[in-house]
């Protein structure tokens, strides 16, 4: 599969945040998490769009698969928040976007190296424009810039994303390796479980009581949950659809 628009990462001062390069894409075939009809089929429709802010994308090997996999890597089904720098990573290579615009994407296909070396880098080693990691976003127009740079981290994902994943064939069946390795000291994405929905829009106050669990939904517009964590994490509004408790 060739990237056709945006997505690539390098590992950022911040301890939580990474930058990635974006692309998009759309071939329309299920993939290499097998999101789709058996034996190569087309993809489910819910790959151009799993509910309002959130989508899908091809991931770059060490995103997909620190060692080597090609199907089923153990990157499939894990969900990040990507958050707009509003550059391109070079002035001849896009557009760029809105800076400060989120969305959140769920793995679900391998954007291999071979074919694709401007945009998508092996393990440890970046793209031609330096970035470590890359994000190739599975839709048929822009969708929050033309190959834009983004910052992203590790979300649970929310419960569309995680009842539509249930129906891939390789649920179940990712190789075990730590995807993605973000630098030394951190953890590996947290699981791509989430029971909860994402909320419309974003929460800008509080209504909810109780205490929300490390990774659990604690705010957006019509929230009725916890909108407190539990220490040490805090609420943390992703997007304008999502607010998680991190760490």
């Amino acid at each position: 599969m060739k990237a056709s628009l945006f997505v690539g990462s390098l590992i950022a001062s911040s301890a939580a945040a990474y930058k990635a390069t974006t692309t998009r894409y759309y071939d329309g075939q299920e993939g290499a998490c097998g999101c789709g009809g058996a034996n190569g089929g087309a993809a489910f429709s819910w790959q151009l769009g799993i509910s309002s802010g959130v989508y899908t994308a091809a991931g770059s090997q060490a995103l997909y698969d620190t060692a080597g996999a090609s199907w089923c890597g153990a990157g499939c089904g894990k969900c990040y928040n990507l958050t707009s720098t509003g550059e391109p990573p070079c002035t001849s290579c896009g557009t760029g976007g809105v800076a400060g615009q989120s969305i959140i994407v769920m793995v679900t296909n391998l954007c291999p190296n071979n074919g694709n070396a401007q945009w998508c880098p092996t393990v440890g080693g970046t793209n031609q424009y330096g970035y470590s990691y890359h994000f190739d976003i599975m839709a048929q127009n822009e969708i929050f810039g033309d190959n834009v740079v983004v910052d992203f981290e590790p979300v649970a994902c929310p419960g569309q994303a995680t009842s539509d994943w249930q129906q891939c064939l390789c649920v179940g069946m990712q190789e075990t390796d730590t995807t993605p390795v973000l630098g030394g000291g951190s953890s590996p994405p947290p699981g791509s479980s989430s029971s909860r929905p994402p909320a419309s829009a974003t929460s800008s106050a509080p209504t909810g009581s109780g205490t929300q669990s490390l990774y659990g939904q604690c705010g957006g517009t019509g929230w009725a949950g916890p909108t407190a964590c539990a220490p040490p994490a805090t609420c943390k509004v992703l997007n304008q659809y999502y607010s998680q408790c991190l760490d």
